[in-house]
């Protein structure tokens, strides 16, 4: 587990060691209210932050950040496992949170429904998937094939394969270059990671306003990727990426955060059980 950290300035780097990580950053300081508010009393938040299960476009292996498809089969049925393993495991929500996509939201219903909550995921376009630009819906092979010549590869799997040289964030940079030139919202990997950290700052101090508590978010791989990062979560286990449906399990206190898990699929596990 690693430290616990209180962000007081700027981040610029998130260090991770898998192939999906480097994910660059910057976190926004805490305002004065807030840290006067956590000297106050301590309460604590956990946040369940969990990628949307299988969907059409993943299925088909197709870029999908900002375009959207449906929950498959498969998705529905880790989605209602996953809400079925975290009821057994005692856990009683006290918010829901969501990005505004169909794929986000569905699975934070059907987690909902499957665990008896009567909660309304509540949508936040912060929580999004990074924005592909004039590669949404492309096939996959073909936006990473682009982001390694991009960056002097022959191609992707030279590009994943060079361990000690490539960095994530660097290819995300380059997809997003490369709708420089067209109407199409791209977005880099900081633009990501900044939006999607200071939505779960917002959450968390909501969440501690509300007296604390455990908090659902249901989110998308790559924008959990870069949160976990810039925590400083051990991402070198996670060589594939998220998995859908995962949680990874974030603690907010006192204005800092702990990672006590990552990409973490017991909950799933254990309600495809039951």
């Amino acid at each position: 587990m690693p430290d616990t950290r209180t962000y007081t300035r700027p981040l610029a780097v998130l260090a991770a060691a898998a192939t999906v990580a480097g994910l660059v950053a910057c976190t926004p300081a805490p305002s004065p209210e807030a840290a006067a508010a956590g000297d106050a009393a301590s309460t604590e938040v956990t946040i369940y932050l969990t990628r949307h299960g299988e969907t059409m476009l993943n299925a088909l292996e197709r870029a999908q950040g900002w375009a959207d498809s449906p929950l498959v089969e498969a998705g529905e049925e880790d989605a209602e496992h996953l809400g079925e393993g975290l009821k057994a495991a005692g856990i009683d929500f006290e918010a829901v949170y969501s990005a505004d996509m169909v794929r986000h939201f569905d699975t934070a219903r059907l987690a909902l429904d499957a665990a008896g909550s009567e909660l309304v995921p509540i949508r936040d376009e912060r929580l999004r998937e990074v924005a592909f630009g004039e590669f949404e819906g492309a096939d996959n092979e073909e936006m990473w094939n682009y982001a390694a010549k991009a960056l002097g590869y022959a191609d992707m799997g030279a590009m994943f394969s060079d361990y000690e040289s490539f960095e994530f964030n660097d290819a995300l940079d380059a997809i997003a270059a490369a709708s420089d030139d067209s109407e199409l919202t791209a977005e880099t990997a900081q633009d990501v990671a900044e939006r999607a950290f200071e939505s779960l700052s917002d959450i968390a101090e909501a969440g501690v306003e509300a007296g604390g508590g455990d908090i659902l978010v249901v989110s998308s791989g790559i924008t959990i990727m870069s949160v976990l990062g810039l925590l400083g979560a051990d991402l070198s286990g996670v060589t594939t990426g998220i998995d859908n449906a995962a949680v990874s399990k974030l603690v907010y206190l006192d204005g800092a955060w702990t990672v006590e898990s990552v990409n973490d699929l017991s909950y799933v596990e254990a309600g495809a059980q039951d």
